[in-house]
Protein backbone atom coordinates (compact mmCIF):
# COMPACT_ATOMS: atom_id res chain seq x y z
CA UNK A 1 0.00 0.00 0.00
CA UNK A 2 1.35 3.44 -0.82
CA UNK A 3 1.75 5.84 2.09
CA UNK A 4 0.00 9.19 1.91
CA UNK A 5 0.06 12.44 3.79
CA UNK A 6 -1.59 12.44 7.22
CA UNK A 7 -5.37 12.16 6.94
CA UNK A 8 -6.98 15.56 6.55
CA UNK A 9 -3.64 17.32 5.97
CA UNK A 10 -3.18 20.13 3.47
CA UNK A 11 -1.29 19.47 0.20
CA UNK A 12 2.47 19.26 0.77
CA UNK A 13 5.60 19.89 -1.23
CA UNK A 14 7.32 16.86 -2.73
CA UNK A 15 10.10 16.82 -0.14
CA UNK A 16 7.60 17.09 2.71
CA UNK A 17 5.52 14.25 1.24
CA UNK A 18 8.64 12.09 1.02
CA UNK A 19 9.46 12.85 4.65
CA UNK A 20 5.95 11.80 5.70
CA UNK A 21 6.26 8.55 3.77
CA UNK A 22 9.68 7.90 5.30
CA UNK A 23 8.29 8.50 8.79
CA UNK A 24 5.30 6.22 8.18
CA UNK A 25 7.46 3.43 6.76
CA UNK A 26 9.74 3.60 9.79
CA UNK A 27 6.83 3.80 12.22
CA UNK A 28 5.11 0.78 10.67
CA UNK A 29 8.31 -1.25 10.98
CA UNK A 30 9.06 -0.14 14.54
CA UNK A 31 5.50 -0.63 15.76
CA UNK A 32 5.35 -4.07 14.11
CA UNK A 33 8.56 -5.09 15.90
CA UNK A 34 7.93 -3.58 19.31
CA UNK A 35 4.32 -2.44 19.57
CA UNK A 36 2.84 1.00 20.01
CA UNK A 37 4.61 1.51 23.33
CA UNK A 38 7.92 2.24 21.56
CA UNK A 39 9.19 5.82 21.79
CA UNK A 40 9.07 8.44 19.05
CA UNK A 41 12.87 8.62 19.41
CA UNK A 42 13.10 5.06 18.09
CA UNK A 43 10.92 5.99 15.10
CA UNK A 44 13.21 8.96 14.41
CA UNK A 45 16.28 6.75 14.62
CA UNK A 46 14.80 4.18 12.23
CA UNK A 47 13.65 6.85 9.77
CA UNK A 48 16.94 8.74 9.75
CA UNK A 49 15.07 12.01 10.33
CA UNK A 50 15.23 14.37 13.26
CA UNK A 51 12.65 14.69 15.99
CA UNK A 52 11.79 18.15 14.74
CA UNK A 53 10.86 16.77 11.32
CA UNK A 54 8.60 14.15 12.84
CA UNK A 55 6.83 16.63 15.10
CA UNK A 56 6.42 19.02 12.19
CA UNK A 57 4.15 16.46 10.51
CA UNK A 58 2.78 14.64 13.57
CA UNK A 59 2.25 16.89 16.60
CA UNK A 60 2.29 14.01 19.07
CA UNK A 61 2.69 10.25 19.28
CA UNK A 62 -1.05 9.64 19.20
CA UNK A 63 -1.31 11.38 15.81
CA UNK A 64 1.41 9.13 14.38
CA UNK A 65 -0.12 5.98 15.88
CA UNK A 66 -3.54 6.86 14.47
CA UNK A 67 -2.08 7.44 11.01
CA UNK A 68 -0.29 4.10 11.01
CA UNK A 69 -3.45 2.36 12.25
CA UNK A 70 -5.53 4.03 9.53
CA UNK A 71 -3.05 2.76 6.95
CA UNK A 72 -3.27 -0.79 8.29
CA UNK A 73 -7.07 -0.71 8.31
CA UNK A 74 -7.35 0.66 4.78
CA UNK A 75 -4.80 -1.85 3.56
CA UNK A 76 -6.76 -4.70 5.13
CA UNK A 77 -9.94 -3.48 3.42
CA UNK A 78 -8.07 -3.53 0.10
CA UNK A 79 -6.78 -7.06 0.76
CA UNK A 80 -10.31 -8.16 1.64
CA UNK A 81 -11.78 -6.72 -1.56
CA UNK A 82 -9.11 -8.40 -3.68
CA UNK A 83 -9.61 -11.70 -1.89
CA UNK A 84 -13.34 -11.68 -2.60
CA UNK A 85 -12.67 -10.85 -6.25
CA UNK A 86 -9.89 -13.37 -6.80
CA UNK A 87 -10.53 -16.38 -4.59
CA UNK A 88 -12.81 -19.23 -5.75
CA UNK A 89 -15.00 -19.24 -2.64
CA UNK A 90 -15.73 -17.31 0.53
CA UNK A 91 -13.68 -19.60 2.77
CA UNK A 92 -10.56 -19.09 0.66
CA UNK A 93 -11.12 -15.34 0.81
CA UNK A 94 -11.69 -15.54 4.56
CA UNK A 95 -8.48 -17.47 5.26
CA UNK A 96 -6.50 -15.10 3.02
CA UNK A 97 -7.70 -12.11 5.03
CA UNK A 98 -7.02 -13.82 8.36
CA UNK A 99 -3.48 -14.62 7.28
CA UNK A 100 -2.96 -11.00 6.26
CA UNK A 101 -4.21 -9.84 9.65
CA UNK A 102 -1.81 -12.21 11.39
CA UNK A 103 1.03 -10.94 9.20
CA UNK A 104 0.54 -7.29 10.20
CA UNK A 105 -0.25 -8.16 13.82
CA UNK A 106 -3.92 -7.49 14.36
CA UNK A 107 -3.33 -5.47 17.52
CA UNK A 108 -2.18 -2.68 15.22
CA UNK A 109 -5.53 -2.56 13.47
CA UNK A 110 -7.45 -1.21 16.46
CA UNK A 111 -4.88 0.45 18.74
CA UNK A 112 -7.10 3.27 19.95
CA UNK A 113 -10.35 1.36 20.30
CA UNK A 114 -9.68 1.67 24.02
CA UNK A 115 -10.69 5.35 23.76
CA UNK A 116 -14.24 6.59 23.34
CA UNK A 117 -15.20 7.26 19.75
CA UNK A 118 -15.53 10.98 20.47
CA UNK A 119 -11.84 11.08 21.47
CA UNK A 120 -10.60 9.55 18.23
CA UNK A 121 -10.02 11.46 15.02
CA UNK A 122 -12.79 11.24 12.41
CA UNK A 123 -10.50 9.56 9.88
CA UNK A 124 -9.67 6.82 12.38
CA UNK A 125 -13.31 6.31 13.31
CA UNK A 126 -14.27 6.06 9.63
CA UNK A 127 -11.46 3.61 8.83
CA UNK A 128 -12.25 1.42 11.83
CA UNK A 129 -15.97 1.31 11.05
CA UNK A 130 -15.26 0.55 7.39
CA UNK A 131 -12.99 -2.34 8.28
CA UNK A 132 -15.43 -3.84 10.77
CA UNK A 133 -18.22 -3.49 8.20
CA UNK A 134 -16.14 -5.19 5.49
CA UNK A 135 -15.13 -7.99 7.86
CA UNK A 136 -18.76 -8.44 8.83
CA UNK A 137 -19.68 -8.82 5.17
CA UNK A 138 -16.95 -11.41 4.65
CA UNK A 139 -18.04 -13.35 7.74
CA UNK A 140 -21.65 -13.32 6.56
CA UNK A 141 -20.71 -14.54 3.10
CA UNK A 142 -18.62 -17.42 4.49
CA UNK A 143 -21.43 -18.39 6.88
CA UNK A 144 -24.04 -18.35 4.10
CA UNK A 145 -21.70 -20.52 2.07
CA UNK A 146 -21.67 -22.96 4.98
CA UNK A 147 -17.88 -22.93 5.40
CA UNK A 148 -17.60 -20.75 8.53
CA UNK A 149 -19.34 -21.90 11.71
CA UNK A 150 -22.49 -19.91 12.36
CA UNK A 151 -21.97 -19.30 16.09
CA UNK A 152 -19.10 -16.78 15.77
CA UNK A 153 -19.19 -13.16 14.69
CA UNK A 154 -16.80 -10.44 13.57
CA UNK A 155 -15.97 -9.29 17.10
CA UNK A 156 -15.15 -12.87 18.12
CA UNK A 157 -12.75 -13.07 15.20
CA UNK A 158 -10.98 -9.79 15.94
CA UNK A 159 -10.46 -10.82 19.56
CA UNK A 160 -9.09 -14.20 18.45
CA UNK A 161 -6.72 -12.66 15.92
CA UNK A 162 -5.37 -10.07 18.36
CA UNK A 163 -4.66 -12.84 20.86
CA UNK A 164 -2.28 -14.60 18.46
CA UNK A 165 1.33 -14.10 19.64
CA UNK A 166 3.38 -11.76 17.43
CA UNK A 167 6.14 -12.97 15.18
CA UNK A 168 9.69 -12.64 16.43
CA UNK A 169 10.97 -9.07 16.64
CA UNK A 170 14.56 -7.81 16.79
CA UNK A 171 14.64 -8.37 20.55
CA UNK A 172 13.67 -12.03 20.14
CA UNK A 173 10.19 -11.68 21.65
CA UNK A 174 7.29 -13.54 20.10
CA UNK A 175 7.14 -16.66 17.98
CA UNK A 176 8.78 -17.68 14.73
CA UNK A 177 6.78 -17.22 11.54
CA UNK A 178 6.29 -21.00 11.39
CA UNK A 179 4.83 -21.13 14.90
CA UNK A 180 2.58 -18.15 14.32
CA UNK A 181 1.33 -19.77 11.13
CA UNK A 182 0.84 -23.03 12.99
CA UNK A 183 -1.32 -21.38 15.65
CA UNK A 184 -3.33 -19.56 13.00
CA UNK A 185 -3.94 -22.86 11.20
CA UNK A 186 -5.29 -24.41 14.41
CA UNK A 187 -7.55 -21.37 14.87
CA UNK A 188 -8.85 -21.57 11.31
CA UNK A 189 -9.50 -25.28 11.65
CA UNK A 190 -11.64 -24.56 14.72
CA UNK A 191 -13.62 -21.97 12.76
CA UNK A 192 -14.62 -24.36 9.99
CA UNK A 193 -18.29 -25.26 9.93
CA UNK A 194 -20.01 -26.94 11.60
CA UNK A 195 -17.58 -27.01 14.53
CA UNK A 196 -17.16 -30.03 16.79
CA UNK A 197 -17.63 -28.16 20.07
CA UNK A 198 -20.61 -26.16 21.30
CA UNK A 199 -19.47 -22.64 22.19
CA UNK A 200 -20.55 -21.54 25.67
CA UNK A 201 -21.95 -18.10 26.36
CA UNK A 202 -22.85 -15.39 23.86
CA UNK A 203 -20.89 -14.03 20.93
CA UNK A 204 -18.68 -11.00 21.54
CA UNK A 205 -20.06 -7.49 21.07
CA UNK A 206 -18.56 -4.17 20.07
CA UNK A 207 -18.39 -3.05 23.74
CA UNK A 208 -16.51 -6.29 24.50
CA UNK A 209 -14.00 -5.44 21.79
CA UNK A 210 -13.54 -1.87 23.01
CA UNK A 211 -13.15 -2.99 26.62
CA UNK A 212 -10.51 -5.54 25.62
CA UNK A 213 -8.38 -2.89 23.96
CA UNK A 214 -9.03 -0.44 26.78
CA UNK A 215 -7.58 -2.80 29.36
CA UNK A 216 -4.85 -4.48 27.29
CA UNK A 217 -3.35 -1.82 25.07
CA UNK A 218 -2.18 1.71 25.82
CA UNK A 219 -0.83 4.57 23.72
Amino acid sequence: MSEVAPSGARPQRADARENVQQILRAARAVFADRGYEVSIEEVARRSGLGMGTIYRHFPNKRALVEEVAIGHMRETCEVLARALAEEPDAWSAFTRVMRHMAEVRSSQLFPVSRRRTTESGPALVAARNALLSDLDGLVGRAQREGSLRADVNTYDLVLMMVSLPPRIADDGAGLSADLTGRQLSVLLDGLRAPGAEHLPGSAATRPDLDEFFRTRFGI
